[in-house]
């Protein structure tokens, strides 16, 4: 059985789908939109960010992120500003109202996470995630 094969890469889109399925209506409530919730996400977790750091971090194109950061910004829950050590970069960082959006949203997200590990298992998620890290991990070498 080729496990490996062409099925892997539909098998993951998949399962982020099904995932992420358990998380959007609680964002959507809250005016977000999945993506927008990675980018909160990371600078909750890691601060200022350049938007180079916030696109690896979650995972977001880079032109697809310069629209994220646009309306993030509009909306007033992020704040851009030049980088202390080059002015010509910028910084970008959650505003105070985008911490209180954070800490507000960040509870119901997890009660979400926490209903699909009940629906799926404790035992299987934790499977999942372990095996979906040491995945995550492994680096691409042309053979």
């Amino acid at each position: 059985m080729n496990v490996a094969g062409e099925n892997l890469p539909l098998l993951l889109q998949k399962a982020r789908e099904n995932s992420v399925a358990f998380v959007r209506p609680v964002l959507a409530e809250h005016g977000l939109t999945e993506q927008q919730w990675r980018v909160l996400k990371v600078l909750d977790e890691h601060g200022e960010r350049s938007a180079q750091d916030i696109a690896a971090e979650s995972c977001i194109l880079s032109p697809s992120l310069s629209r994220i950061l646009a309306r993030l910004e509009a909306d007033g829950l992020i704040l851009r500003k030049s980088d202390s050590s080059d002015q010509r970069a910028l910084v970008i960082k959650l505003s105070a109202k985008g911490k209180r959006v954070y800490k507000k949203i960040e509870p119901l997200v997890v009660r979400q996470f926490e209903k699909l590990g009940e629906s799926l298992g404790e035992k299987t998620l934790g499977n999942l995630v372990a095996v979906l890290q040491e995945f995550t991990q492994t680096e691409y070498r042309q053979l």
